[in-house]
């Protein structure tokens, strides 16, 4: 695999489930003359997050968080990271500003979606919001921010010189051995033109290599974008006529479930997750269970267009 940067360092924010691993965090760099942490993780790994960024930096200020998206495994730490650096700012896009400020319909709609894993993520505190740089409204030499919706309305992806931070746009790509898989990031629900088109944007930056959700590694960009294409056409080919095959009262959630056994099986690039323990392998599935959910949201909406 692709050695990372030596400016970039990857800082876990080990939650409350010790399932998930170093699964959350922020990706760490000089840029500009400023220590610029990528995402942030969980509330609750907020604590170890901090702790983590203070034996990085030393006496060091952060100067500036960039948020992908607002979504709490990649916002919630925010609020202790403006605990532990009184003068550290960060940019969001601008329709995400209302979500860390008062994020009380955030937490809800977490809930929501993840059920009893949400406590995992943790509650977030109302942040600051002077301290909220809105993505129109910055700009910095070197800086190049990408508007890349799809996993979320208000996703963003940045480019850094050459490196790109890419978020979830580009699903959750993973090493098994030295060869590079595709995850989908499909949250209900799969909106797949501006899924498409987001990636076709990234496809045209000037870059080799990115960072991923969730993926610590660097990783290669373009060949990514194409097997992630592959991959969301595979999925509606195999997903898609199981949906319109199941009965009207079908319980979608079941139906997840039952879906999600079988892409494991027949998905190439979900395969080698298989061979993961019990309980991590678990934690691949509910994600990917949350996925199926996305297309199936989809496909629902279909539904009620044509037959109104």
């Amino acid at each position: 695999m692709p050695s990372s940067p030596p400016q970039v360092q990857f800082v876990p924010g080990m939650t409350n489930r010790p399932e998930f691993g170093e699964m959350f965090g922020g990706f760490l760099l000089e840029f500009g003359g400023q220590n610029i942490l990528v995402d942030c993780g969980t509330v609750t790994g907020g604590p170890s997050l901090v702790a983590n960024l203070k034996a990085i930096l030393g006496q060091k200020p952060l100067d500036l968080v960039y948020l992908t998206h607002a979504h709490l495994d990649h916002s919630g730490g925010l609020g202790e990271i403006f605990k532990a650096y009184p003068k550290a700012l960060a940019v969001c896009h601008a329709k995400g500003l209302a979500h860390l400020a008062k994020p009380e319909r955030l937490w809800l709609s977490t809930k929501e979606v993840m059920g009893e894993l949400a406590d995992m993520y943790g509650q977030p505190r109302p942040v600051d919001p002077t301290r909220l740089i809105p993505h129109d409204q910055y700009e910095s030499p070197g800086l190049k921010i990408l508007l890349t919706p799809g996993h979320a309305a208000h996703h963003l992806s940045y480019r850094f010189g050459d490196l790109l931070f890419a978020g979830e746009a580009v699903g959750c790509p993973y090493y098994s051995g030295a060869q590079f898989h595709c995850r989908p990031a499909t949250p209900p629900r799969y909106f797949p033109e501006t899924t498409l088109a987001s990636l076709d944007l990234l496809d045209h930056e000037p870059v080799s290599l990115a960072y991923f959700g969730h993926t610590h590694e660097i990783g290669p960009l373009k060949p990514t974008i194409s097997a992630y294409r592959r991959q969301l056409k595979l999925w509606d080919e195999i997903l898609k006529p199981d949906y319109l095959a199941a009965p009207q009262d079908v319980d979608l959630k079941e139906l997840a479930i039952t879906l999600t056994e079988g892409l494991f099986e027949r998905d190439p690039d979900l395969r080698p997750l298989l061979a993961l323990p019990a309980e991590a392998l678990g934690v691949e599935k509910y994600f990917m269970r949350n996925c199926v959910d996305g297309f199936l949201g989809y496909y629902q909406e279909l539904s009620r267009k044509t037959s109104a």
